[in-house]
């Protein structure tokens, strides 16, 4: 069995990089008393599995951690806690409002569902995120022309960091939506739904193709895609964090 968690991480923890959301994480699942696993050898870590890293500086409302459970304690949608929670008992909503108590502020657990295992990691398994993201110096009118421009073209070459070395590469392929979503505080909006497959893209290279000389706001993934059987979906939505 596993627990499968989406969160978000909105405001100033956009500056904790991936690794400290890591460590909050498990501090968390150990200060509830979640029944985890742990691997084996002279440095037993707890068994954790992200979606895809998240680049600091980023907002996200679509964050997901794959924790595998001890099937010992699990009976049907009932966690038996161990360790600082001794003798609770937990369903999902217990668990995602125990969680929610224990992470610092600007982390929130969305979604919550215990479910069994499956094959295959979940980074493994994105397709896509969405995204929303400002930028800061440009002109509205100037950015809606450049996304038109983009999306007529066959061809979007942005400079990217290969193995130290700077490279052209062509992304128009792995833009799947791109369009303007009015204003911010800062700048135009603009909401996109880029590839992650076979190299992530992010929208900090779409800022010099949309506004060059301009710099990327806040950027905020809104979603990670995932399919099955056919279907393109959420690893989990806030609508279904309670099922079997």
């Amino acid at each position: 069995m596993r627990l499968r968690i989406r969160f978000s991480k909105l405001g100033k923890v956009r500056f904790v990089g991936h690794r400290d959301v890591a460590r909050i994480m498990e501090r968390a699942l150990r200060r509830c008393g979640i029944p985890v696993t742990y691997s084996e050898g002279f440095s037993p870590r707890l068994r954790m599995s992200f979606g895809l890293a998240l680049p600091t500086c980023y907002e996200s409302e679509a964050e997901y951690l794959d924790v595998p459970l001890n099937p010992d304690l699990v009976q049907d949608q009932t966690v038996f806690c161990t360790g600082w929670g001794q003798g609770e008992a937990h369903n999902p909503t217990e668990l995602q409002d125990a969680l929610n108590k224990a992470l610092p502020n600007g982390f929130d657990v969305v979604a919550l569902t215990i479910e069994p295992k499956s094959k295959g990691s979940l980074q493994e398994a994105v397709l896509s995120c969405g995204w929303s993201f400002d930028i800061v110096g440009a002109q509205t009118d100037g950015v809606q022309n450049a996304i038109e421009t983009a999306l007529n073209s066959s061809v979007i070459e942005v400079d990217r960091k290969k193995k130290n070395e700077i490279v052209r590469e062509d992304i128009r392929h792995g833009i799947h939506e791109l369009r303007l979503d009015g204003e911010s505080e800062r700048g135009p909006l603009v909401v996109a739904e880029l590839s992650a497959k076979p190299r992530v893209i992010r929208p900090s290279e779409l800022v010099d193709v949309l506004a060059p000389g301009a710099e990327l706001g806040v950027a905020k993934r809104t979603h990670q895609w995932i399919e099955t059987d056919g279907q393109r979906i959420e690893p989990l939505t806030p609508s279904n964090s309670i099922t079997t």
